[in-house]
């Protein structure tokens, strides 16, 4: 039997208890127990329950105050007040249509269909204010794949905004390459892009970056990519990358910018052979250059880049420069690959530079498109040229192939793209696709891709 005074005892040490944990769910239920055994009587209980809102009243209002979380354009952020941690949720999705014209009169047709370009998610963000951390995943064509995955320092003061990076990351090669595919104008990348991805995309390593407004400095040592060797008793393959980028003149309006980026891939004994290709479309399985240089020893890269915005016009080129060394007393090769590309808003807006970065960025519409406002977005016309020449004429599959491609973008806003692509390969020299009859390719192939981008 549970006396008054102690009944007293028991009701004042539940309340201490409430006050220092704060209130709960089990605290709740503490309450009706202990009164429907008479431990407690109607007051007491009422007190304590009121007790019990208020401390979670307090308990929320603090939280509330520590921590921010808002959902907008650029998907889920949390931070504490402090800005000491940091989280952001988002990703993007790109499905698009693709389709050849004149592959019926080729050796090998093309492809064509529908297909989830890519379906990314990530979470990235800070901690301890100092640290910055992404990851994030690829889950295309129904597989998986770790694209970023590293983490950052940068609490260097005083020191260029020095950042040091450890992880699965870019390597600072090329201006096109470095820009994310939910920036570029067209929906796949240049000819540069065939002698850069094959040895300077994504690897495992160690990378410093300096940078300021309107210049950076990059240099990276790297192994090789996040899947791990399976051939037994062999070492990885390695890398180093470099790239220096100024903006001379570096506004919202206009922007000049120069560069220049040069590397080396060292290639494992059991990973000798690279190859180097390119499709019609990215489903097309055409590949009209489609070259396997074997017994590669090393490859080395060197390569400039340049552009100029002025408004809604701006132009971009580059060109790279490969010479790739073999074993066995063979004959190294030389490869060459340019680009220029031009583009025009027609509704007037600038493309957005990040001068710290050295790259172009996402256009932002200065409407968002919307049909009962009667808005429309932002419309972008592009067009590029490209070349690429793949040890033609000194290697026994040696191809060189030229491209032109024009592009319409709709910017809805800044989360969803429309984009329509036309494609033109001709000057088709050493390719391994022939004419029906084993010649020689004598004409060009018409590609086209619609995209629907979305992004947050």
């Amino acid at each position: 039997m549970v006396t008054k005074n102690s009944g007293k005892i028991l009701a004042l040490a539940i309340s201490a208890a409430l006050g220092s944990v704060g209130a709960q769910a089990a605290d709740s239920e503490l309450l009706d127990t202990l009164l429907k055994n008479g431990a407690i009587n109607q007051t007491q209980y009422k007190d304590l329950s009121d007790k019990e809102a208020v401390a979670a009243k307090e308990e929320a209002k603090d939280w509330t105050n520590n921590v921010k979380v808002s959902v907008g354009e650029k998907g889920l952020k949390v931070e504490t007040a402090d800005k000491q941690f940091k989280f952001q949720f988002g990703g993007r999705l790109q499905v698009e249509a693709d389709g050849d014209v004149g592959d019926d009169e080729l050796s090998q047709g093309a492809t064509e269909g529908v297909e989830v370009r890519r379906a990314r998610m990530y979470m990235k963000g800070v901690v301890w204010g100092d640290y910055k951390y992404t990851i994030e995943v690829d889950f295309a064509d129904n597989d998986i794949a770790i694209k970023d995955a590293f983490l950052t320092y940068k609490g260097f003061k005083g020191w260029a905004g020095l950042e040091i990076t450890a992880g699965n990351q870019k390597q600072p090669i090329s201006m096109e390459l470095q820009e994310s595919s939910n920036d570029i104008m067209f929906t796949e990348r240049s000819t540069v892009n065939v002698l850069t991805a094959p040895a300077f995309d994504r690897a495992l390593g160690l990378h410093a970056k300096f940078s300021d407004k309107s210049w950076s400095a990059q240099l990276g040592f790297y192994g090789d990519g996040v899947t791990r060797e399976e051939d037994g008793d062999v070492d990885e393959g390695w890398s180093f990358a470099s790239r220096l980028t100024y903006a001379p003149i570096n506004t919202k309006t206009q922007v000049v910018h120069l560069g220049t980026f040069g590397g080396y891939k060292g290639f494992s004994d059991s990973h000798s052979d690279v190859k180097f290709s390119s499709e019609t479309t990215h489903m097309s399985n055409l590949k009209l250059t489609n070259v396997k240089i074997t017994d590669v020893e090393g490859l080395g890269i060197f390569g400039v880049e340049s552009a100029y915005m002025n408004g809604p016009f701006s132009i971009q080129g580059e060109y790279a420069h490969e010479w790739v060394t073999r074993s066995g007393g063979m004959n190294g090769l030389d490869l060459n690959a340019a680009y220029v590309q031009v583009a025009w808003t027609l509704t007037g807006e600038a493309r957005s530079y990040k001068g710290s970065d050295g790259e172009f960025k996402y256009l932002k519409a200065s409407e968002n498109f919307s049909w009962s406002k009667g808005t429309w977005g932002a419309f972008e016309l592009a067009g590029r040229y490209g070349i690429s020449d793949i040890a033609y004429g000194s290697y026994v599959d040696g191809t060189r192939e030229q491209d032109i491609t024009f592009a319409l973008n709709w910017y809805m806003n800044n989360n969803v793209r429309v984009m329509a692509d036309y494609r033109y390969a001709f000057d088709l020299a050493g390719s391994s696709v022939t004419e029906l009859d084993g010649s020689d390719l004598d004409h060009g192939v018409h590609s086209f891709t619609l995209r629907t981008q979305f992004k947050m």
